[in-house]
């Protein structure tokens, strides 16, 4: 509480030091009197002379000219993309969707889900296909290199985890491992 009240003071004190240090606006006229019509709670202009002078004009000009580039180049990109971002691949291969007849028939979906599940499994395999020549390449290169045995057995382990589950997917889908 008390570490509140000295933060509390301190800011209050800062405060009142730049209120007495803000630059005060020459002597000026006295404001005409207000009418009782008129709106009370709108000061007139010659009573914030040091809020219309802000920024000061120097400081407006770079503010402003730092600011549009940086806006074209926000909007420039927004619009035609970031050039150093790599690209974004796409999937060509649209999904196959189940037709109507197989919506409507809970045997004929289930078809549907086992050719999307055995779609889903061949990619696996395939893909461990090609990848597994490029991992054992990578592990020869690093035992080359002076990689940490540690490291290089652990990428042997996933390889050999690979290596694995491509042939227990193939033994119990035999169809898979054409």
């Amino acid at each position: 509480m008390k570490a509140l009240l000295l933060t509390l003071a301190g800011v209050l004190a800062a405060a009142g030091a730049l209120w007495l240090a803000w630059p005060q606006a020459p002597h000026s006229p006295a404001p005409a009197p207000v009418s009782a019509s008129a709106n009370a709670s709108v000061p007139p202009a010659a009573a914030r002379p040091w809020l219309d002078a802000w920024p000061p004009a120097g400081q407006a000009a770079r503010a402003a000219d730092a600011a549009v580039p940086a806006a074209r180049s926000l909007a420039q990109t927004r619009l035609h993309g970031d050039p150093d971002a790599p690209p974004i691949a796409r999937d060509s291969a649209v999904p196959t969707r189940p037709t109507a007849a197989e919506l409507a028939d809970p045997g004929a979906y289930q078809a549907f889900e086992a050719r999307r599940n055995a779609q889903v499994l061949a990619a696996y395999i395939k893909a461990v296909d090609e990848e597994l020549p490029r991992l054992r390449e990578d592990i020869a290169r690093g035992r080359a290199m002076g990689i940490a045995a540690d490291k290089i057995a652990r990428a042997e382990d996933k390889a050999r985890g690979l290596e694995a589950m491509r042939a227990q997917l193939v033994k119990d889908h035999p169809a898979l491992g054409r």
